[in-house]
C-alpha cells in the first residue's frame, strides 16, 4: 500500500516540473523585451527634459548608470548630454581627460567633461554629445571612460541603446508641450 502511494506521489511531482517546465517555455516564447524607453518629463513651464536611462556593466564588472538626456527651454536651445555615474564603486573620472567614443568601423570620438571639477560626486561625468550622436553607427559603440589613476575602464554600449540615443536626439519637442507627469514612450 505504502508502496503504491510513493508510486502515485513520484508521477504527481513529475507532473508538476513537466507543467512547469511548459509555463516556463510558453512565458519565455511569448513575452516581448522591452527594447527602448524613453522618458519625456515636462521639468518646468516651457521646459522638457527627454532622456533615455540605462544601467550597464563595464569590462571590469563595474556598474555604471548611463543616461543620454535632452533639455529645451522657452528659447528652444537644446542641449543633449550623456551622464555616465559609476555606481556601488570607487572609481573616479579624470574630468581633465576626454570620453573616447569608438565605433566598429574605426572611427574615435573626443569629447570633453562638461562638469570640469563641478561634479556633485568623483564618479560621474558629463558629456554633450549633440555633434556626434547622428553620427554613430547603429552598431555596439565602445566607450572609454578616463579614470583618476590613469587608466580607462570600457563600456560596450549596444546597439538597441544607441538607436535610443538617436531617437532621443532626433526628437524636436516644442517648448509649449504638456506632458502628463510620468509620461513614458516605450518603443
Amino acid at each position: 500500500m505504502l508502496r503504491h502511494i510513493l508510486h502515485e506521489l513520484e508521477w504527481l511531482i513529475i507532473l508538476a516540473l513537466a507543467t512547469l517546465i511548459l509555463f516556463l517555455m510558453i512565458s519565455l516564447l511569448t513575452i516581448q523585451p522591452v527594447i527602448a524607453t524613453i522618458t519625456e518629463t515636462d521639468i518646468a513651464p516651457g521646459r522638457i527634459h527627454c532622456r533615455s536611462e540605462q544601467v550597464l556593466t563595464d569590462e571590469a564588472g563595474h556598474k555604471w548608470q548611463v543616461i543620454l538626456f535632452t533639455q529645451v527651454d522657452s528659447s528652444q536651445d537644446t542641449s543633449l548630454n550623456l551622464r555616465l555615474s559609476g555606481l556601488y564603486s570607487s572609481l573616479k573620472i579624470q574630468s581633465q581627460k576626454p570620453l573616447v567614443i569608438s565605433t566598429p568601423s574605426d572611427r574615435r570620438y573626443e569629447v570633453t567633461n562638461i562638469l570640469l571639477g563641478k561634479s556633485p560626486l568623483a564618479s560621474i561625468g558629463q558629456y554633450n554629445l549633440k555633434k556626434i550622436v547622428s553620427k554613430l553607427p547603429t552598431f555596439e559603440v565602445l566607450l572609454e571612460v578616463p579614470l583618476e589613476n590613469g587608466k580607462s575602464t570600457r563600456l560596450h554600449i549596444p546597439k538597441t541603446v544607441v538607436k535610443e540615443w538617436q531617437e532621443v536626439a532626433a526628437k524636436k519637442p516644442s517648448a509649449s508641450q504638456k506632458l502628463p507627469p510620468g509620461f513614458q514612450l516605450v518603443c
